[in-house]
């Protein structure tokens, strides 16, 4: 009975997360490294207005490090997106879309960086 009474609390927590996603951004990964932003900006405006699309470029070789962050303007784009578009192909490659992480801020704690 305590099994079943879990399993039930696991599904219900698991349907309301899926109904809405209480943010506006997204996490992409899986890209080819030649998809643009001009690609994802196509593949996911379709679910909502669009703040900003920004893949994350690699300093050294100037390509894609095969990520991306997608913010909407509301949260509901934000959670049809996510149920819609992950799983889905992109220029060949499977990509997985997930809810963006917000890093908490970094305080310096005021002692030097060890040097190499």
């Amino acid at each position: 009975r305590n099994l079943e009474n879990s399993l039930n609390k696991t599904k219900s927590s698991e349907a309301s997360q899926e109904v809405s996603v209480e943010t506006k951004k997204l996490f992409v990964t899986g890209l080819s490294f030649y998809t643009s932003e001009k690609t994802l900006r196509a593949a996911f405006e379709g679910f909502g207005e669009l703040v900003e699309v920004k893949v994350i470029i690699d300093k050294i070789s100037k390509r894609s490090k095969g990520y991306a962050f997608i913010e909407y303007t509301t949260e509901e784009a934000a959670s049809a997106a996510l149920k819609e578009m992950n799983g889905k192909i992109i220029n060949g490659w499977m990509i997985v879309v997930d809810v963006a992480k917000t890093t908490p801020p970094r305080y310096n704690t005021g002692r030097a960086r060890p040097s190499a």
